[in-house]
């Protein structure tokens, strides 16, 4: 009888019958598409489906950190609204190490047994995991896992300690894995991440129990979205969910669950109305830094649902950024790690195109990120967008620089949509204008709700002449993310240009906190459209107090117009504009 020591993935569909019952065909043909992804995300990770019986599944994997790997990643990709629409199942999944009978190629014994009597103790959404795993995983799979105690299983003599993976590690030592108790327990690293987030179940704060089905999926779409951002850290959905019903506030819930910031709401029911609230709350000072309402009918509850959640979502996911922007400035530099290094400099880039010293400075940090951490992606594709900042001031061709650091950083992570959006403007730079379309469909395909992504996108289209398009985008932008940076009030002023509202693009420009050269020069453009003397000799003075050597010829270098007419054109108004200022000193 030949045996091996095997990992043993059982996973079984929630509802199945119920669902066979409603819709057989339907059923039948969501369970392929489950099936396809099982054996997908397994080979991936050196598994295989041993034995598959209606709605169950049984696989077998080398290796315990890979078997856990696969179910977490699996039950990540089952909770994203995309596979939610297409597939439409839940899976509950029980992992187990141990002796096996192989039989051709199936695989017999208690070890299969037991994994399937830990998935049957699962929640829907959640993998369950015996000691014999975790003692590997906790060392190899870069998660974060709650202990829930020795547990009997029926039909097993002995009992099992279980535990479920509650989320990804971060930034902890890979030598550690963090264990929580079912309650509020101190976290196992003294210091949180700077933009690690915990989405509290909204409450139902009305005596209607069908707000309760409603809160619980707005929390879920709140946690599956967030995690779409790079720049935050989520904490999972099941330790998330292990706060329902505990009365804690926020510092306690970034203690017990090492989250530097608490998301927290409610859906409140108000006669025919519904009103739903949001605040964003720093766990450690005990501040609120953020916080939203909506209100709406009870026909439109759902239909909002999508809006909303991208809503909430951006606006966090920017606050987040920014409180994390101003921790790391207040860090001496020998205490930054490379995740702080790429938000400082961040900080630096947004205004790279006030003074050239900002460009630099921007680019030295992303320098320290890679020195910190060389496989740090969207440290490369940030530093490639810092090095075309400088180079429109210093003149230097740094192309062939910017398209290696741009391709390592697609390398290192497909999946950041960031990489893809500063992919695709290296790509438009070069006038491969398909190739930039491409990079910024896979961005919002990867990330619909980062508002600056969606923002960009409105670049791209003005340099395809079509400032229309571009408007649209950066109206969904605001409405993501009312504090977006200035420089996409920019691309809006720029939008108004290409499409030839130059009064309403010198408004624009004229309602910003700073002047960039940019928005000076294409205000100077839009006065002298309008043919208007003192407002162009006023939005020329303007330009050449940020830059007294400006030179309109090298500014539309950088002006990357599909239509090159279009960029002769303007060059020709910003000449016409600094013309006048020359005649008035002249004279």
């Amino acid at each position: 009888m030949k045996r091996r020591l095997s990992t043993i993935m059982a996973a079984d569909i929630v509802g199945y019958s119920a669902q066979m019952q409603r819709d057989e065909t339907g059923t039948l043909d969501r369970t392929t598409r489950l099936t396809t992804l099982l054996q997908r995300t397994a080979a991936r990770h050196n598994g295989r489906i041993f034995n598959r019986a209606g709605d169950g599944f049984f696989l077998e994997f080398s290796s315990p950190v890979a078997a856990v790997r696969c179910a977490y990643e699996t039950q990540l990709h089952l909770a994203e609204p995309a596979s939610r629409q297409s597939i439409g199942l839940e899976l509950r999944i029980g992992l187990h190490l141990a002796d096996v009978i192989v039989e051709g190629d199936d695989l017999l014994g208690d070890g299969v047994n037991i994994a399937s009597r830990i998935e049957g103790l699962a929640e829907p959404g959640t993998v369950l995991l015996s000691g014999a795993v975790f003692d590997y995983a906790k060392r190899g799979a870069q998660l974060r896992f709650q202990k829930l105690g020795e547990r009997p299983l029926k039909n097993i003599e002995h009992t099992v300690t279980l535990y479920t993976v509650i989320g990804e590690l971060g930034m902890q030592s890979l030598g550690t894995a963090m264990i929580e108790e079912p309650r509020l327990p101190e976290p196992a690293r003294s210091e949180r991440l700077v933009n690690s987030i915990a989405v509290v179940p909204f409450r139902n704060l009305s005596s209607d129990p069908d707000q309760e089905y409603f809160a619980e999926g707005l929390t879920d779409d709140l946690i599956t979205e967030l995690a779409r951002f790079p720049d935050v850290t989520v904490i999972s959905r099941n330790a998330s969910f292990g706060l329902k019903g505990i009365d804690a506030n926020a510092p306690d819930i970034g203690r017990s669950l090492a989250a530097r910031f608490c998301l927290e709401g409610g859906v409140r029911k108000l006669g025919s109305r519904v009103r739903i609230s949001a605040h964003l709350t720093d766990t450690e000072s005990n501040e609120q830094v953020w916080a939203e309402r909506a209100d709406c009918s009870m026909d439109e509850l759902f239909d909002i649902q999508d809006d909303l959640v991208a809503k909430i979502v951006s606006c966090v996911a920017g606050q987040i950024e920014r409180q994390a922007e101003a921790l790391a400035r207040r860090k001496r530099p020998k205490d930054l790690e490379a995740y702080e290094c790429l938000i400082r400099g961040l900080s630096y880039h947004r205004l790279g195109g006030v003074t050239r010293e900002n460009a630099e400075q921007a680019l030295r940090w992303f320098d320290e990120a890679l020195d910190r951490d060389p496989e740090f992606g969207r440290a490369y594709a940030w530093r490639a967008c810092a090095l075309a900042t400088v180079s429109e001031w210093t003149g230097e061709d740094v192309w062939d620089e910017l398209m290696r650091a741009g391709k390592r950083a697609i390398e290192l992570d497909e999946t950041d949509a960031d990489s893809h959006r500063i992919v695709g403007s290296l790509a438009f730079y070069q006038s491969d204008f398909a190739l930039a379309k491409y990079h910024f469909d896979r961005a919002l395909t990867l990330n619909p709700s980062h508002a600056y992504v969606v923002g960009r996108t409105g670049e791209l289209y003005n340099f395809l002449g079509d400032g229309k398009t571009a408007l649209t985008y950066l109206e969904r932008a605001k409405m993501l993310d009312p504090f977006l940076p200035e420089y996409c009030r920019e691309l809006e002023a720029v939008a108004h240009y290409v499409q030839g509202d130059f009064e309403t693009c010198y408004r624009v420009v004229g309602e910003f906190s700073r002047l960039t050269r940019r928005s000076a020069a294409y205000r100077a453009a839009a006065a002298t459209q309008l043919n208007q003397p003192e407002r162009t000799q006023t939005a020329a003075r303007d330009l050449l107090m940020l830059d007294p050597q400006f030179d309109a010829e090298q500014f539309i270098q950088t002006e990357y117009y599909k239509d090159r007419d279009f960029a002769h054109l303007l060059r020709d108004r910003i000449r016409d504009a600094l013309s006048t200022v020359s005649v008035r000193l002249a004279g």
